[in-house]
């Protein structure tokens, strides 16, 4: 089994960590390649596990798809008809895998698609519902088949109306994509407006696809005839970034991150200000430099521009280490708090009772020995590693490599001590 070893505390780390494309960018870009006839150039990419595991999802439907690490560019050609079926094996491990519904039911209209149900992290309830109403919007239908979802037309997807019952990113990707060729305009209500979407939105745009803004969280899309060639460079990834500040944070210590845009992250920002970290910004760095006098906070999880749910459990790691107590209300994910139980194995002192958090900042923890069981909580343990006394064994931290590039090397570019049997 792989596992990270990381002896601490390491206190006063000090140093910078380049920024990568955004994961949760890039899948999405990924998948609406499908919806070009000819290539797709995407630059500044990640190198994460499940930029592969979509190359695999896309290669497996008939796409060519070659990464080029030295230039992190993704070139995906689409020279014949792809398949219809989206494998489970694929699917399963990885959630963004049901982004290819919206783009295969975009372009192969008046067919039969196959999608199995996703997989990826275990965070509670993650439901298609929202999408495939909203392809119901589009006159498409569906059906449960064997762990697969049917989703098929009759007649050519006619634009009309639809609002999301609640806010939902890869829900409002998959309708974009679906509505790129419908016949008409369609309207689309109560979307997700986080960076990642915009950049998708903006990918499109620029390729021929047309669609407006009419609302804050409104967008009219106009059916166009096709796609041929795309070009984008996407976005640095907010997570990763505020990952790395925490870091930063819980070692009482000053970290510049580089290659992305702050106002990805203002509320993150407002909180760490609020518990006393000195932030200061350029057009595409933040730097947080710790003070002697910080204090707990409460917040609440939500769409953005809200305190996104990912980057909620790199924050309940640096709250354990602060004084008082915190509060954090989980607002989007049932099973959010996974990090809870492992940091508590080295002292933390957390309650959870529901979707609230109730952290005692505590001014030691200990090492542990503990299990990593979804992206975000691998890179919260990691943080709890950091600030406890003595060598901590981390299990199972493929999950932290499906979403964060040179992992290990960008951590002992900080300083930590960290090893692996990777």
């Amino acid at each position: 089994m792989k596992f990270f070893t990381i002896k601490g505390p390491s206190k006063g780390v000090k140093g910078e960590v380049d920024i990568s494309g955004s994961k949760n960018s890039c899948l999405p870009l990924m998948a609406s390649s499908i919806l070009f006839k000819k290539k797709v150039i995407l630059k500044n990419a990640p190198l994460v596990r499940d930029v592969y595991t979509m190359k695999k999802l896309l290669v497996s439907l008939g796409s060519n798809v070659v990464i080029n690490e030295k230039t992190k560019t993704i070139i995906i050609k689409n020279t014949k008809q792809h398949k219809l079926i989206v494998p489970y094996n694929l699917v399963s491990t990885m959630r963004a895998g049901v982004l290819t519904m919206g783009s295969l039911l975009g372009r192969y209209q008046k067919k039969k698609i196959y999608v199995a149900k996703g997989g990826g992290c275990s965070l509670g309830i993650r439901d298609i519902n929202y999408h495939l109403s909203g392809f119901e919007s589009l006159k498409a239908k569906h059906s449960l088949e064997g762990g697969y979802v049917k989703i098929f037309s009759n007649e050519k997807l006619n634009g009309g109306n639809y609002k999301f019952p609640k806010v939902t990113v890869t829900g409002t990707a998959n309708i974009i994509m679906a509505s790129i060729f419908i016949k008409g305009t369609h309207i689309v209500r109560n979307i997700s407006i986080e960076p990642e979407i915009h950049d998708l939105i903006k990918f499109l745009n620029s390729s021929g696809a047309k669609i407006k803004f009419i609302g804050k969280r409104t967008i009219k899309i106009f059916g166009i005839k096709e796609l041929l060639n795309g070009s984008h460079t996407m976005i640095g990834d907010r997570i990763e970034a505020f990952s790395y500040l925490c870091v930063g944070a819980i070692s009482k210590g000053e970290v510049l991150v580089k290659n992305i845009d702050p106002n990805f992250l203002l509320t993150e920002i407002k909180i760490l200000k609020k518990i006393g970290y000195k932030i200061f910004k350029t057009v595409n760095s933040i730097k947080l430099q710790s003070t002697n006098k910080l204090k707990p906070v409460k917040i609440k999880t939500g769409p953005f521009p809200n305190y996104a749910t990912d980057n909620m459990p790199m924050l309940l790691a640096v709250l354990t280490k602060i004084p008082g107590k915190s509060e954090i209300i989980e607002t989007i994910f049932s099973n959010r708090f996974m990090a809870a139980p492992e940091l508590s194995r080295m002292g933390a002192n957390i309650k959870i009772k529901k979707n609230k958090a109730i952290i005692i900042g505590k001014k030691h923890l200990n090492s542990a020995d503990c299990i990593s069981s979804d992206l975000r909580t691998t890179f919260a343990i990691i943080l709890g590693a950091i600030g406890a006394n003595g060598r901590s064994k981390i299990h199972r931290i493929y999950h932290g490599l499906r979403g964060y590039q040179n992992l290990k090397n960008k951590l002992k570019k900080l300083g930590i001590d960290i090893k692996s049997n990777l």
